[in-house]
């Protein structure tokens, strides 16, 4: 089920009904321990962006998870390459989010 607001579980497996936590990885983002979809906090209460790279399960040994640090964002595509890697744009609806998470596939695929 489709929710806009980032819970700190996977909004990827959530569009299966499954409930994955989000472990904070090497890079400071935080990724999901099934996919691989990494989320970054831009802006703490306020919008997170969803990274159009995977992870590779490269956690951080101090373990840290998503869902108890949530605060509530918004979630938001990934539009440039650096911090805060958002800009105003926030998703509209589920089939936006499932589109741009063909389009990560995609990337993630070229050679």
């Amino acid at each position: 089920m489709w929710n806009q607001v980032f819970d700190g579980y996977c909004p990827e497996s959530k569009l299966g009904g499954e409930k994955v936590r989000m472990r904070l990885n090497a890079n400071d983002f935080f990724e999901s321990e099934k996919t691989g979809l990494q989320v970054a906090i831009s802006y703490p209460g306020v919008q997170a962006a969803v990274l159009n790279f995977r992870g590779k399960g490269d956690f951080r040994k101090t373990v840290n998870y998503a869902h108890e640090v949530e605060n509530g964002e918004l979630l938001s595509p990934q539009v440039v390459d650096r911090f805060p890697f958002c800009g105003d744009e926030l998703f509209g609806d589920e089939q936006e989010f499932k589109d741009y998470l063909k389009e990560i596939e995609i990337n993630c695929n070229k050679p």
